[in-house]
């Protein structure tokens, strides 16, 4: 039986327990990141199906951590939920320059995030059909859950 991965890369230590615990009893895999370093390294040998991002990551930050992930042969491609309690729409603008597949803002119960993980597994397309290139213009799905509309309509009026 295939058991999808995710991997939670958050600053936060009991959002990342509280979201890990829930996803691990809905019958996920579930690795942890506390920074970027740790991130890129957990990306490399966890192979992750589902990457939960938060984009203020220390050391590398959200959008380091996509640049290795689309630029390094090594690291594979995950589908991508930036998860944020940002209001730092320089750091947002930085991580929506890479290909995303969700984008939601925290308070997010962890059921929210489950069905927005469970959304994406189902509807990935085969291996490494999930994103194109860095620079093909996409973002957050739109045929999926709904992104925050502020917070996007911030970048796009930038």
């Amino acid at each position: 039986m295939l058991v999808n991965r995710v991997l939670i890369a958050d600053p936060d230590e009991q959002l990342r327990q509280r979201y890990c615990d829930f996803l691990r009893r809905d019958g996920l895999e579930v690795a942890t990141a506390a920074n970027g370093l740790e991130c890129a390294a957990q990306l490399r040998r966890f192979r992750p199906d589902v990457l939960v991002l938060e984009p203020g990551l220390p050391w590398g930050q959200g959008d380091g951590v996509l640049a290795l992930m689309h630029e390094e042969a090594d690291v594979p491609l995950a589908a991508v939920i930036v998860l944020t309690a940002t209001h730092d729409v320089d750091a947002l603008c930085r991580v929506f320059e890479f290909p995303l597949d969700d984008f939601a803002r925290i308070p997010l119960e962890p059921s929210q995030l489950a069905r927005k993980i469970h959304w994406l597994l189902n509807s990935k397309p085969a291996a490494g059909e999930l994103h194109g290139p860095p620079d093909d213009g996409r973002h957050p799905m739109r045929d999926g859950p709904a992104p925050d509309a502020q917070l996007l309509t911030q970048f796009y009026h930038r």
